[in-house]
């Protein structure tokens, strides 16, 4: 007896319709705005390292400066510690000035082969009084009292190191904000230091954080905080140092 065959019924071909045009579209946009989502994310994220390492770089700068800044010999004038010289430098300087030589006040100014001394004698004079002028400037200088904070940082990015810091964000040059503000957009990438303040003995709290501004002067050793704003203006901690 012959076994009947079966026949598998033929496959329809497949065919898509407009809404599978509609959704294979949409996927593909998806897909790309996961794309641009992805790489601007990936940007921001390379510009907050930018701005964390332009802040480790000042944090170890302060840090190696805060180790010799009280040295007599200290490189960064502006940047050193411990208290100017007093008001009496001026006057100090006019009695240790150099004076003119006494010689010069009696070459002969009338013998006509004592040309050339009599001009060295004119000289003489002025010489001194330059010498003695420098000297006060200089005098006047160290009077003005201790180093500020305003004058150390505009001295620290003048530097070769620091002249061509940039804040990432804005292509300009950082700024200092007093705190970071989430609400403030134009506060993305600039630093925030601040001064920790010791507190009384006992307290709760050992430091009590507070602006450290220009008019600030640097005299003393002090902890210093640097933070740095990120893309949403919220505070990243770089680190605690002594200065």
């Amino acid at each position: 007896m012959d076994t009947p065959t079966e026949q598998n019924p033929p496959i329809p071909k497949m065919k898509f319709t407009p809404g599978d045009y509609m959704f294979l579209g949409f996927m593909v946009l998806v897909l790309i705005a996961v794309v641009w989502v992805g790489i601007l994310a990936h940007e921001e994220a390379t510009k907050t390292e930018e701005s964390k390492h332009n802040g480790e770089l000042l944090v170890a700068w302060l840090t190696e400066a805060g180790t010799k800044r009280f040295e007599p010999d200290f490189a960064h004038g502006p940047c050193a510690g411990g208290p100017k010289a007093p008001e009496h430098a001026q006057s100090v300087a006019l009695a240790t000035a150099p004076e003119a030589p006494a010689s010069a006040a009696l070459a002969p100014l009338t013998v006509a082969a004592g040309a050339p001394a009599k001009e060295d004698a004119a000289k003489a004079p002025a010489m001194a009084g330059s010498e003695a002028a420098e000297a006060v400037a200089g005098a006047k200088d160290e009077a003005k009292g201790p180093n500020t904070w305003g004058g150390c940082i505009e001295h620290i990015f003048a530097l070769k190191e620091f002249k061509e810091f940039k804040n990432p964000f804005f292509d300009e040059a950082p700024k200092f904000a007093a705190a970071c503000v989430p609400t403030d957009a134009s506060l993305t990438g600039a630093f925030v230091i601040e001064k920790m303040v010791a507190t009384a003995p006992g307290s709760a709290v050992p430091y009590i954080a507070s602006q450290f501004v220009d008019a600030d002067t640097i005299e003393a050793k002090m902890q210093l905080r640097i933070s740095i704003c990120d893309k949403g203006s919220y505070a990243i901690k770089i680190a605690e140092f002594e200065f």
